[in-house]
């Protein structure tokens, strides 16, 4: 009599054990690249903090600029003899004042360096010549004392004072060739060579 007992397999018919679960590696990947992007970023973040920090500082605007002088934006031209010359002058001619300058200049003063003549300017000083504007004036001489009187003196000039908004200058002008012949030949009229006297010695 055959006893009955748990049926062994036979060889070849046993079950295989499962294979083992495969190893996910996606989360170790995505920690890693996130580790990656986070340095990256701090490094990145580390290195504009220090760029901020040691850049220079900007360099200050400049300073304006002044104005120009009054002189480097006038020019005078001499215009014509008035003839004849008023009663009591020796010499008269126009005399053009012109302005570059984007404001007002005025002209202070007109006058002449000789002491044995003595300047009269029409109408009365200051006048203003307006921005790039041009105006005339008569400027009257009178020999005030012969003996003295340069008749021929070479390149004879203008004392001009002018002055802008910002500043006040004296500046010469030299008038040129014809004006040096005009006034040679007025004060040899006013003054003949011979003539030994002055009109009046200035005080």
């Amino acid at each position: 009599m055959s006893g009955i007992g748990p049926v062994e397999p036979g060889e070849g018919t046993a079950e295989s054990a499962p294979p083992p679960a495969a190893r996910t590696r996606a989360p170790a990947f995505r920690h890693g690249r996130t580790a990656l992007a986070a340095a990256v970023a701090g490094a990145v973040c580390a290195t504009a903090g220090y760029l901020l920090i040691t850049r220079p500082e900007p360099a200050p605007a400049p300073e304006p600029l002044p104005p120009p002088a009054p002189s480097q934006q006038v020019t005078l031209r001499y215009g014509e003899p008035a003839d004849p010359a008023p009663a009591g002058s020796s010499f008269a001619f126009t005399l053009r004042v012109r302005s570059s300058s984007r404001t007002p200049v005025i002209v202070e003063r007109i006058d002449q360096p000789s002491r044995a003549l003595r300047v009269n300017i029409r109408p009365q000083l200051p006048v203003t010549v307006e921005a790039g504007g041009v105006r005339e004036v008569l400027v009257e001489i009178l020999a005030t004392d012969c003996v003295h009187v340069a008749r021929n003196a070479g390149l004879p000039f203008l004392e001009v004072t002018l002055s802008n908004e910002k500043q006040k200058e004296a500046h010469s002008y030299i008038l040129g060739d014809r004006y040096a012949r005009d006034l040679s030949a007025a004060l040899t009229r006013a003054c003949p060579e011979e003539r030994d006297q002055s009109v009046s010695r200035p005080s």
